[in-house]
């Protein structure tokens, strides 16, 4: 490029646009890490390409149900309680009806475990809100309400309104929050990295105090 017409790009203040996402960011990995643990130590196959974004800790259980009733044809139901603090999902699971397992593969106990932990690998979870310390409850409540919800609403997703602060800090500290992102859904990978990155589902000033 001729010096003049650098110039000329400098003094108008044009930079290069910059690239899409396409991988996994730090937060991702480890949440996609956390998801395929036990389906891992256990020799359960995993798709290569299967998730399209994090859950909420909200969203989570259902997500999980959803898949274990569609993959077993609805032979098996299972009931998730949401993650508290790092202990992970508690899973209970078991046959529909009186089935034997000449009736379907799916009642056998090891095929039917193998299949939920494909569904709990399939559904990396966003823990972070649950690893806050105290002293971070009003930056995020105020990130909240003023900058994620507006962020995800201009993006065309749907968000309720947060709730009272009363009512929101209880929830933080019954580790159940609350967060814009629970009922945000998207289609591909490639939604998903460009949406989180607009908008952050921690405000940066504390997303380094719930690193792991």
């Amino acid at each position: 490029m001729p010096v003049a017409l650098l110039l000329l790009a400098l003094a108008t203040g044009c930079t290069a646009t910059p690239h899409p996402r396409t991988a996994p960011d730090a937060v991702e990995r480890a949440a996609l890490a956390q998801a395929r643990q036990t389906a891992i130590r256990n020799g359960v196959p995993i798709a290569a390409d299967g998730w399209t974004q994090l859950w909420t800790t909200n969203q989570a259980g259902g997500v999980i149900e959803r898949c274990v009733e569609r993959e077993s044809g609805g032979f098996l139901a299972v009931r998730i309680a949401p993650p508290h603090g790092t202990s992970g999902l508690e899973i209970e699971y078991g046959i529909v009806g009186n089935f034997s397992i000449r009736d379907d593969p799916f009642t056998a106990p090891d095929r039917a475990a193998q299949l939920v932990q494909g569904c709990v690998a399939a559904t990396p979870i966003d823990t972070r809100r649950l690893r806050l310390p105290r002293r971070d409850e009003a930056a995020l409540y105020s990130y909240d309400l003023t900058v994620l919800r507006r962020c995800l609403i201009e993006h065309g997703q749907p968000v309720p309104a947060v709730p009272d602060r009363a009512d929101y800090e209880a929830m933080l500290r019954a580790s159940s929050p609350w967060s814009p992102y629970d009922r945000v859904r998207v289609t591909t990978r490639a939604a998903w990295y460009a949406l989180s990155d607009a908008c952050p589902a921690l405000p940066a000033s504390i997303a380094g105090d719930a690193a792991p």
